[in-house]
């Protein structure tokens, strides 16, 4: 048979599949995307990449002593952290041999649906790769954790080198994990920031050092939530605790998706139908556009230098 990806019967069928597949199999990839969707930390739309911030408490919240007294106006109203898009894109194709060896188009579409769940697949992976990448975010590539929970560089277009408010919580040299120094981390951002972490992210030498502290004190509890979509985590002080072979070596991040989260232009992909002229393979381009954005980065915390 003949392929063509202009067919509606086939951009439909992959249009379709990809609005209802591609955030349920994208999210379950990874142990912290999967995290960030229990979260509610996945956001759809342009306007998340502007996030209102301020500096501090309000000056202008007091109590009245004279009524013709003038309100002083913040000197940080209207400042913003404002990101961009990072752009990945991928194929999906069909060669000429699969193309002439199918004899139904309900084939064609079995083998396009498959070869998306692929490209599903390879989206997750990069995109959760570089959620561990320790450089500035570009157009080809999101924020990582170790530059957002950070306290250099500029991030949100403002300069943490000068802006210390939008420093995160760093602490270094930690030495032996113990629950008392994830205690510590833990109720320093509660008591700075009103709200504790809920999600800590840890290599997996130290997941294994953590998993070794809690079941000699016989108190632990697993996430059921996690649990359900097949990874091993658990819960500190009611924060998940999990683990990625990506994370840096001996550093523990501390997030709250309440201030940290993950924002995508849309929901799915786009399927544009291709074809080249010079190589016998026809399918589907696809792009998605998103960013890691934060709102309050002294809510945010990492441990360096911890060791099992």
């Amino acid at each position: 048979m003949t392929f063509n990806p202009n067919d509606s019967r086939y951009s439909s069928a992959i249009g379709a599949w990809l609005s209802e597949n591609f955030e349920p199999q994208f999210t379950t990839q990874n142990a912290v995307l999967a995290r960030l969707k229990i979260g509610d930390a996945i956001k759809y739309g342009p306007a998340y990449l502007v996030q209102p911030v301020t500096k501090g408490a309000n000056p202008s919240v007091q109590g009245v002593s004279n009524f013709n007294t003038a309100m002083s106006i913040p000197a940080d109203q209207g400042l913003s952290a404002v990101y961009t898009w990072s752009w990945y894109q991928g194929l999906t194709t069909v060669n000429k041999q699969e193309e002439v060896a199918i004899g139904t188009e309900y084939e064609m579409v079995d083998l396009l649906e498959q070869r998306v769940k692929d490209t599903i697949a390879s989206f997750a992976e990069v995109i959760n790769t570089d959620m561990f990448s320790a450089t500035a975010p570009s157009q080809s590539k999101i924020a990582g954790l170790p530059f957002a929970i950070n306290t250099t560089g500029t991030y949100g277009t403002i300069d943490r080198t000068t802006e210390t408010w939008w420093r995160a919580q760093v602490e270094n040299n930690v030495g032996t994990l113990t629950l008392q120094k994830i205690n510590r981390m833990y109720n320093t951002l509660q008591g700075g920031s009103g709200t504790p972490p809920n999600v800590l992210v840890m290599p997996t030498d130290i997941f294994g050092a953590y998993e070794a502290l809690i079941q000699a004190s016989q108190r632990f509890t697993v996430d059921q939530r996690m649990a359900e979509l097949g990874f091993t985590a658990y819960l500190h002080k009611g924060a998940t605790v999990l683990f990625d072979s990506l994370c840096p070596a001996g550093t523990v991040f501390y997030i709250n998706d309440r201030y940290l989260f993950l924002a995508a232009m849309t929901k799915e992909p786009n399927a544009e139908p291709v074809e080249f002229p010079d190589r016998l393979v026809k399918g589907y381009k696809h792009w998605y556009a998103c960013a890691l954005v934060a709102k309050r980065c002294n809510a945010l915390g990492r441990q360096n230098g911890v060791t099992a």
